[in-house]
């Protein structure tokens, strides 16, 4: 079993290299876009843009390249470390009841569980990277067309156009979408695949043990801040009803409840695979809920000695709720990052003096608010007994050079608004 606790921040090294990505495809369509100058003739002007589509998209493709080889080996390693960690847990419970497990690493079946959802989080990390190439050039030749679109109503200049166009694209930050309709961003997606991989490779290498070991019942984690059903959704999307309690895993009887019935997580008692029958349910997209191999012998750390959940309801839900709004805040923050990285690209890409000067007001107003948005967020944390999370605020390029210029520009619209 893994503890909640053991996804915070495992990500981030996979995380740091698709934020270059999407760092690179908003620098790119910047320099694209500014590069453009003016409108041409009709004719023209679709040639450059499709010769602009190819130049960008080798140039992403060539960045993927090199961050696939790289997410590979970072993958497998976040993997391989849940397994372990998971292991040693396992280990420990089964010890109690006189039972050994093989190291893992060491363990043929386990090996094959391992591979197989190796090969099945790369491949949607994989695909992660082509679906983002192409709406990146799906976003750039949308872009002209807006940029034309201003320019030929004299409506704005087409230095103008474009500015207010990036700016509303930074903010929005680079998108996933997927087969179900659904559209989240880029960096959401893979912190997504990461921990749902990292849940489900650990979960299925327990699962090997459980039949192994003629394991009948499992336990299944708590944490404060489960997930709680929103409207509209099933019952078993609400985390906080099933978590910290012994199921059985086939079949039922008082006091153990049935597994699938209860969780949405079926285990073969005989192959010992494990299936997500929701997305919503237990090992599901994002759950950091863990199971591990149980007895009627051992006791419920999760329980009083009433039986009762430790975890008071009221209390999981306002603390989901506050983290939820905490969330909130870390994106907005970091898509004020990555608007001044953008907008310092403008400065850098126009040539109009005058046009620099009212983007650099700009950016020194929106690194203002920056300050203002990251000090209303460690309020939000300490007022409400959260950690902050700093690593979920990162931004690529936006390192101590860019720290320093927004805190200068922010001082700048300080002493001018005083």
């Amino acid at each position: 079993m893994l503890s909640p606790d053991y996804f915070t921040n495992k990500e981030d090294r996979l995380l740091e290299l698709y934020r270059q990505l999407e760092n690179f495809i908003l620098k790119d369509i910047t320099r694209r876009l500014l590069s453009a100058g003016e409108m041409t003739a009709t004719a023209d002007r679709l040639i450059w843009k499709l010769k602009q589509m190819g130049e960008s998209q080798a140039a992403i493709e060539q960045k993927l390249r090199k961050l696939t080889g790289l997410t590979q080996k970072e993958l497998r390693s976040l993997l391989q470390d849940a397994v372990l960690t998971s292991w040693e847990d396992d280990r420990a419970t089964l010890g109690q009841l006189g039972i050994e497990l093989s190291n893992p690493l060491k363990n043929a079946a386990v090996i094959r569980v391992m591979d197989a959802e190796y090969k099945k989080s790369l491949g949607e990390l994989t695909n992660l990277t082509r679906t983002t190439m192409k709406q990146s050039q799906i976003d750039l030749i949308n872009m002209f067309d807006e940029a034309d679109l201003r320019v030929a109503a004299g409506v704005q200049s087409y230095s103008a156009a474009v500015c207010d166009i990036l700016d509303r694209y930074a903010g929005r930050g680079i998108y996933v979408d997927y087969p179900t309709g659904a559209r989240i961003t880029l960096e959401a997606a893979v912190r997504l695949n990461v921990v749902t991989s990292m849940n489900q490779t650990a979960a299925q290498v327990t699962n090997q043990y459980i039949v192994e070991g003629g394991i009948e019942y499992v336990l299944v984690s708590a944490h404060l801040g489960a997930r709680v059903a929103q409207k509209g959704q099933p019952p078993i999307a609400d985390h906080s009803s099933w978590q910290g309690k012994a199921y059985k895993i086939t079949g039922s009887e008082p006091g153990y409840p049935n597994m699938l019935e209860s969780t949405g997580y079926r285990i073969d008692p005989k192959t010992g695979q494990g299936t997500v029958t929701n997305p919503l349910s237990l090992h599901g997209y994002n759950c950091r809920h863990s199971h591990k191999p149980w007895d009627k012998r051992l006791r419920n750390p999760y329980v009083d000695d009433n039986g009762n959940l430790k975890i008071d309801n009221e209390e999981n839900r306002k603390r989901y709720e506050l983290q939820q709004k905490q969330r909130a805040m870390e994106r907005s923050l970091r898509a004020w990052k990555r608007k001044l990285i953008v907008k310092e690209q403008e400065i850098a890409g126009v040539a109009e003096t005058d046009v620099k000067e009212i983007l650099q007001r700009d950016c020194d107003r929106m690194a203002y608010q920056l300050t203002q948005k990251n000090k209303a967020y460690n309020d939000f944390c300490k007022q409400n007994d959260l950690q902050p999370q700093y690593d979920r605020m990162k931004v690529a390029d936006f390192g101590r050079e860019q720290t320093k210029r927004s805190n200068a520009g922010a001082k700048r619209y300080k002493k001018e608004h005083e």
